[in-house]
This record gives structure tokens, sequence and C-alpha cells, in this order.
């Protein structure tokens, strides 16, 4: 390769690299600061020497002095205050833990829940009716169908659940669709307004009976936050999320709450919703410290079975699961990137846990 060449590939490169990973940079910290207010009121103000502690840890790293407020804010919910200083603040995470696992715009092209079909073939999935991809309908094995076809298979199955393919987040996007309520006709025209953008149409699940009786409404998943360091699949973290009150989704920004849950299953003394607030005993009855579900292990397993899949994108993925009346996991999605940590800290102690010292290393001082 020429001089010339090497160099027109490393202008090359840093364009991109200026483009996706130091835009987005200053996007997710702009972000992290604008939510942060939000979790303000739940902080517990950290003495002295807690902030001396806290910077003495971090500084063969980075000056941590701007993320305080963070500490502070887990301050309230830390109960063993010897790892306070463990804790990854948002701004942190998003800026300088996540880019060293993952590549952004490859993350952005390959999220995509239309074609999970292809990259977990072999993986129990909710089935799909249809697909709906920039301007082109297809059926569950991508073949074309008409908008007229479109409307006959979901209404085949008497009620859908339609998500945004693409880059969605927090529930948005998510919609069912009961024909017994909804006409042929109205589904017609949603279809319409639609045509151009990427959506996922599948069957309606049916989830397990000790996740359906917290709350029945929503499908409740199973969170498995995973990270392929050191040659092995490390689970990082694993919480239940799960709606309330008349809420058919468990996103916490749609007012859902968190519990942080064992491999067998137990859950966690207290849940959470995205701003700290705490509960023992979630809205509809169920006392969490005394509910165990099944199927958590299995999803590890299953975590550790398809995390190499992602490897040449990411190697720190968080993965939904269901668990259906067998007790069998399937999964309804993987977060590529832009996962957030807030609530397993909240709900299981700092992500890195005892890793956190070789997490920090690697990532401030690997070449």
């Amino acid at each position: 390769m020429s001089k010339l060449s090497s160099i027109r590939i490393g202008l090359r490169d840093r364009f991109e690299r200026f483009y996706t990973d130091d835009l987005v940079r200053l996007s997710r910290k702009r972000r992290a600061k604008q939510i942060f207010p939000l979790k303000a009121p739940y902080a517990l103000a950290l003495t002295p020497a807690q902030r001396d502690e806290i910077s003495a840890y971090w500084r063969p790293y980075r000056n941590i002095d701007k993320e305080m407020h963070w500490f502070a804010f887990y301050n309230a919910f830390c109960d063993d205050k010897s790892q306070l200083k463990h804790y990854i603040p948002d701004g942190v995470y998003f800026t300088d833990m996540d880019f060293p696992f993952t590549h952004p715009r490859r993350s952005d092209d390959l999220d995509d829940k239309n074609m999970y079909d292809l990259y977990f073939h072999d993986v129990p999935m909710p089935e799909t009716v249809i697909r709906i991809m920039n301007g082109v309908m297809l059926d569950k094995d991508y073949q074309l169908i008409t908008q007229d076809q479109a409307v006959a298979l979901c209404e085949q199955c008497g009620r859908v659940v339609c998500k945004e393919a693409r880059l969605s987040m927090g529930g948005y996007g998510v919609s069912f669709v009961d024909f017994s309520k909804t006409s042929a006709e109205d589904f017609k025209h949603w279809l319409e307004k639609n045509r151009n953008r990427y959506f996922n149409v599948q069957r309606v699940i049916q989830q397990h009976e000790s996740i359906s009786r917290i709350h029945p409404s929503s499908v409740n998943t199973i969170r498995v936050m995973s990270l392929v360091f050191e040659g092995q699949v490390h689970i990082l973290s694993s919480i239940i999320r799960m709606g309330q009150g008349d809420a058919v989704v468990d996103n916490a920004s749609k007012g859902g709450m968190m519990s942080g849950v064992t491999s067998d299953g137990w859950l966690k003394e207290y849940a959470f919703d995205q701003y700290g607030k705490r509960w023992s005993q979630h809205p509809q009855g169920t006392v969490f410290k005394d509910t165990r579900i099944v199927g958590v292990d299995r999803c590890h397993d299953l975590v550790r079975r398809l995390a190499g899949r992602m490897c040449t994108t990411t190697r720190l993925m968080s993965w939904d699961f269901a668990i259906d009346p067998a007790g069998e996991p399937i999964l309804i999605e993987v977060n590529l990137t832009y996962s957030g940590v807030v609530i397993h800290q909240l709900c299981n102690g700092p992500i890195f846990g005892d890793m956190t010292d070789r997490m920090l290393s690697y990532i401030y001082h690997h070449k």
C-alpha cells in the first residue's frame, strides 16, 4: 500500500469516527445532563469523606468531580457505602464505557427487529405476521405481499402488536390492535400511514403465570445485561420490568417499575421506577421479596449462547425476554447500544460489580 493510500484511509477513518463516535459522545453527554434533574430529588448529599474517597478512586482514570451529583443520587439507595465509588455515572457510561465495546454506526444498521428471524433463526421469538420495511410489505417469510394481504393476515390473528422495528426505545412506537374493536379498514389506514417506516407486526404472546400474576395486562420482561470480555460472556445484571395500572407495556419511560432478580428467580426486596421511587409491593399486590419467577437461569444460558453473534458490532448488550407458559424464554429484543444502566444500578448495585477495577483499567489504559 502506498503512503498516499495510507493517508487517505487514515483521513477516511477519522472522518467516520467524527461523524459517528465523536458526535454521538457529545449527544450522549448532553442527554445525561438533561435527565439528571428528574432524579435529583432522591439524592443524598455526600459527606466530605465520601467525596474524597470517590475522587481518589477515580483519579487514575479521569476527573470525576463534575459527576458527583450521580454519586449523591446513588448514595440514597446504596446500603454498602464502601461500594459507592464503584457506581458508574450516566455521563461517564454513555461517553466512556459504551464506546470501547460498541460500534455505533454498525449497531444502528443491525438494530432492526425485522431481521431477527435471520439473526436468531434458532431461538424462540414472537411470531411475525407481517413486516413493513421502507415502503415494502413482506410476510413472515420475507415474501412480498400487497396491503390487502397484510390486512388479511393480521385480521386472522385476532390481536397483534405493532412494533417500531428500527432504533426504537422506551416502549415508544408499540401499539396493540384488537380486531374485535378495530375494523380492517382502520388498520388499512394505519398501514398506509406507516408504509414508509419500519414496523414488525407480531402475534401477541402468552406469558408464564408466575410473571403474569404480577401485572396481567402487560408482558413483563426480564432484561439481562451482558458483556463479552476476556474471552467470556459475563452476566452483569438481571432485572424484571413490570407494568402497573392500565399499562400494556413494562418500560420505565411508560410508568413501569423494575426489580433486581437472582439467577434462580427470586426478586429483590424493592422495585424502582426510573426516577428512583421505591416500592416493596406492587400496586396490584405482589410483595417483591416473597416472589419467585421461572426461567431466569434459562435466559442467562441463552444470552451466553447468542452474545457471540453480535460481537462484530458490540460486546455490551441488553437482552429482553418474556417467559412462555412452559417456563421457556422468548427473545423479545436485544439492545446493541445506548442501553441505560441507572435502573440496573438502582436494583443490583454497581453495574460492573467486582470487575469494576479491571473494567476501568481496560477502558482508560488499554491501547
